[in-house]
This record gives C-alpha cells, structure tokens and sequence, in this order.
C-alpha cells in the first residue's frame, strides 16, 4: 500500500511524456505551455519534498500521507478536467506538491514501522525498486493508454488512472498503517516548522529546477543565468539558516547532523549519480524510439516492457545476491549497466534486425543491473538515521533524486540536440557513451558507499 503510493508519484513524472503530442493538439497549446506540464510537476514536486518530509516528523507521518493521496488524487481528476493549458498546468503544480507530502512519509514509515532490520532493508530495497519501475512504467503505461484510447478519453487516462489506485492506497492505509500524529512520539512540546528555511529552499530548488530545465533548451541568456546564480544564493542561505537554527537547539528542515552520517553523506550524490543518468537514458531513448526511428507510443511503451520486467525481477532477487557475494554484488550491477549501454549503443550502429530487436541484449543487461541498484542504494543511505530525522532525510534524498533526474535530462537532452544536428542516430549513440561513463561513475560511489566505515555513534549521541 505504501509503495502503491510510492510509484504512483513516480509514474507521473514520466506517464505524461508520450501524451504530450495529443495535449497540445486538443488543447491548442503552445511549445512553451506544453513544456509546463512536465516541468510543472517537476518543479512543485522537487522543491516541496525537504519540506513534506520535515511536516511528517513533526504533525504525523500517517496523517500527511494520507492527505497527500487525497490532494493527489483531486489533482489528478483536475488535470483530467482540463480545458486550457494554463488550467493543467496548474494542475500538475498541485499534484507535484500532493506528491512531494505523500512521498516522504512512505520512506519514513517504512523506517520506523519494520522494527528487524532484515525486514526494513527488505521494505527500503523494495521501494528502490519501486522508484526505477515507476520511471519506465510511465513510458509504458501512458502509451499504451493512449493507443487503447480507454472510454475515448485520449490523453486524459493518463491522469485518471491515479483516482482507483489512490482510492485503493487510502482505503489500505487508514485500516493498515499505525496511527503516529507526533511523528516521532516524542514528550514535551511539538516543535515548529522552519518556515524561513522551508522558504529558502523551496525558492532555491524552485529557481535551480527551473533553470536546468529551461536553460538547457532555450538557451542561458542573462536573465536565465541570474536565476541560476540566485539559486546558488538561496541553497547557501539556506545551509547557513540551518547551521543556526541547530546551534540553537530547535528543529532544523534538513538537520546538518545528516551530513555527519557517512551512509546520508554519501548515499546523496550516489543516489544523484544513478537517477540522473537513468531518468536521462529512459527520456531519451523514448525520444529516439518515436522521432528517430518512427515508432507509435505503443510500439516504444512495448520496448521498454523486458527492461521493466528484468528491473522488477532483479529487484526480488537482489537480497539474496547481496547476501551471496556482498556489496560488489552492487557495484558490479552498476557496471553491468554500462555494459548494457554500450550494447544499445551497438545495436544502434548495426541495427540488423529493426531497432526493438537490436536494442534488446542491452536493455535487459541494463534493467538488471538497475533493479539491484535501485533496490540496495536507498537502504545503505538511511541506515543508521535517527527515527525523528527520517522524514527529513528521505526528502533530502527524494529531493537529490529529482534534482539530479532534471539535471539529467536538461543536461543530457542538451548534448543529445548538440550532437544530432545532422544525424539523429549518431547524436543518440554518442551520448549513450556519456550515459555509459556515467554509470560507472555510479558504480564507484557504490563501491565507496559499501565499504565499512567508522562506527558510527549510537542514534542517541547522533541525534545530540
């Protein structure tokens, strides 16, 4: 139930993609106003997920999780009701913050719900899983709605389908999940929310989110790069807002002492590393399938289907390998995910049998080695986090992975529209190698986040 919740505020980054054609046409919209209805999302989503996070510890981690699935699924039935593209837009806005409440607290309360390890590290590896289905099952899922056209209502399934598994999710956690209104059940008076730190950092988040995305299409003319700069600016007031707010003893949005974990430390630009370079290989591919090779969405959604199957699949058979040969059972997933590019990459070039064929041998060495992956960073990151910074520490590091996701497509879909100026399929195969390099970057951080480090102190010294 909880990574029924998970999923579905994955699933929407990337379900919309493939309906972006039909959107604009029955809506009239522009390429400016289209571009909005991803990045919408994107933007609200990544910058309310630090925040979400710290309300869960401090008003009730059941409570916030299920008023998100409520607003998520009200959104979602207004992005379906849409007739204009300013309305959608909106719309999506709501659902990203919707999503950035609901998101943490399922992290959160698997954390402080599974009281054995084997049975918590089993909960976090599934909901890793979780996170690199949902990227491509919303290639898959949004085209194959829009092929079947269910009820002739085109383009806004895509949104509808939210409404029953959000109903479904609702239902399962009012009679499941155990009340905890003080988040951390802690005595003495509840602390407050840093309202000027959740505001420095939504606006930071918000201006760099933004910047990325736009300024890797349009270019990064003066205004763009001051927004860049300010975002800097506002990241750094926020570090030091944090710092003091610590030092006076009261209740920090991201608690510095995090960063004094060497799992947390390490774990967010592992976790940036991996989804950024995923989240931009899905997002390309799905743009080479359909502009380059000139298959319909359902054809692209039906070739992503065996890399979904071999993620999922690896996923359930992740903690038995781990328990077998270790943590270089990790690191040598990520590299067999490069592997998996370079073969993509040799399909593109020799293509004998037509591009779904030839891609094949790569796309499932790839969704292995990413189903493992998924499956142990998350569990290695949190481990140790004191139960009252759990929520905080997944918003930090849900917020790590959507910065790095449209840092990852902003930055690669650049390369990708610099490189394919004059051949599309020359552009795709020369990025697939930055994708490659990238992913055994990935697998260095992994061995590094393995290794044994110092002990770290008991949770009560940590949290001091």
């Amino acid at each position: 139930m909880l990574l029924l919740g998970a999923f579905m505020g994955f699933l929407d980054i990337f379900i919309v993609n493939v309906a972006n054609p039909s959107i604009q046409a029955e809506l009239h919209a522009g390429f400016a106003e289209i571009q909005l209805v991803p990045t919408g999302y994107t933007l609200a989503y990544g910058a309310g997920l630090v925040t979400g996070g710290r309300l869960g510890d401090l008003l009730g981690r059941r409570r916030l999780f299920l008023a998100g699935l409520v607003a998520f699924a009200a959104a979602s039935v207004g992005c379906a009701a849409a007739q204009s593209p300013g309305f959608l837009i909106a719309a999506r806005v709501v659902q990203g913050l919707a999503a950035a409440v609901m998101l943490p607290q399922v992290l959160a309360l698997i954390q402080v719900t599974f009281r054995r390890e084997s049975q918590r590290a089993r909960a976090i590896g599934l909901y890793g899983a979780v996170i690199g289905v949902g990227v491509v099952a919303g290639q898959i899922v949004g085209g194959l709605l829009i092929a079947w056209d269910v009820a002739g209502l085109g383009w806004r399934s895509v949104f509808l389908v939210n409404v029953p598994l959000c109903l479904i999710a609702l239902v399962a956690g009012v009679r499941l999940i155990e009340d905890d209104e003080r988040g951390n059940g802690a005595a003495g008076p509840r602390p407050t929310l840093d309202l000027p730190g959740a505001a420095l950092l939504g606006l930071g988040l918000l201006a760099g989110i933004h910047a990325l995305v736009t300024g890797a299409e349009r270019g990064w003319p003066g205004v763009r790069t001051a927004q860049a700069v300010l975002a800097v600016a506002l990241l750094g007031l926020f570090a030091l807002r944090e710092r003091r707010v610590a030092a006076a003893g009261a209740a920090p949005l991201l608690p510095p002492r995090l960063f004094r974990q060497r799992g947390f430390a390490l774990g967010l630009p592992t976790a940036a590393s991996f989804h950024g370079m995923n989240g931009a290989f899905v997002f390309l591919l799905a743009f080479h399938l359909q502009k380059t090779e000139g298959l319909t969405a359902l054809e692209s959604a039906l070739t992503f289907t065996p890399m979904a199957i071999l993620t999922s699949v690896a996923s359930v058979l992740c903690g038995r390998l781990v328990a077998r040969f270790g943590r270089h059972a990790v690191t040598a997933s990520a590299a067999a995910m490069a592997l998996g590019l370079l073969l993509v990459l040799a399909g593109v070039v020799l293509r004998p049998d037509g591009p779904a064929t030839a891609l094949l041998p790569g796309l499932l060495l790839y969704g292995a080695g990413g189903g493992i992956v998924a499956t142990s960073l998350l569990g290695t990151a949190l481990s140790g986090v004191h139960p009252d910074d759990v929520g905080a520490a997944s918003g930090g590091i849900l917020t790590a992975i959507q910065a790095s996701e449209a840092l990852g497509v902003a930055g690669i879909g650049a390369l990708f529209a610099t490189l394919s100026h004059s051949d599309a399929a020359y552009g795709f195969a020369r990025t697939v190698l930055v994708l490659a390099a990238l992913a055994l970057l990935t697998a260095a951080l992994l061995d590094l986040l393995g290794r044994p480090g110092r002990r770290s102190a008991p949770a009560g010294e940590q949290h001091s």
